[in-house]
């Protein structure tokens, strides 16, 4: 049995005002991200492809969706960015472990412990620092993100 689908159907005013406010030019990544979430969800387009996009996870997407339903459109689009550390799971350091997870270092780097994959990240300039336990959870991610073949050398 597969989830329900979570439809969301913009007015063309609330349409608008998303597309107001990501015109502006000194707009927060955070609030960019809102906006682009809910113009991705009213066009029905996979939470995966989303995330992939901006550069979220699809935890992410879903919190920011659950987030619009408790506040509203005014209240979500216009809330301050909260505090907290920037993610160090970029799009650059997925591809970076994606590479090495498909590529030829494949078999040896599937095997390397959790802190030489941090270092290798640094080294290759994907972050400035990153913990393993960061690593692990990306890693993971990926090996079932990418087809089996791949994901086992």
């Amino acid at each position: 049995m597969g989830r329900h689908r979570d439809l969301l159907r913009l007015t063309a005013a609330q349409r608008a005002a998303v597309s107001h406010c990501l015109a502006q030019p000194a707009l927060d990544p955070r609030q960019r991200n809102r906006a682009a979430t809910l113009l991705d969800w009213d066009a029905a387009r996979p939470v995966a492809d989303t995330a992939r996009q901006l550069g979220m996870t699809v935890g992410r997407v879903y919190a920011l969706r659950r987030l619009y339903r408790l506040q509203g459109l005014e209240a979500y689009l216009n809330a301050p960015p909260q505090g907290g550390a920037p993610t160090k799971l970029t799009p650059a350091v997925e591809q970076a472990l994606a590479a090495l997870i498909t590529g030829p270092e494949a078999d040896e780097a599937s095997h390397w412990p959790l802190r030489r994959l941090a270092a290798y990240l640094v080294e290759q300039g994907c972050t400035h620092s990153i913990s393993p336990a960061t690593v692990a959870k990306a890693w993971q991610r990926l090996r079932t993100l990418l087809p089996a073949e791949a994901a086992t050398g």
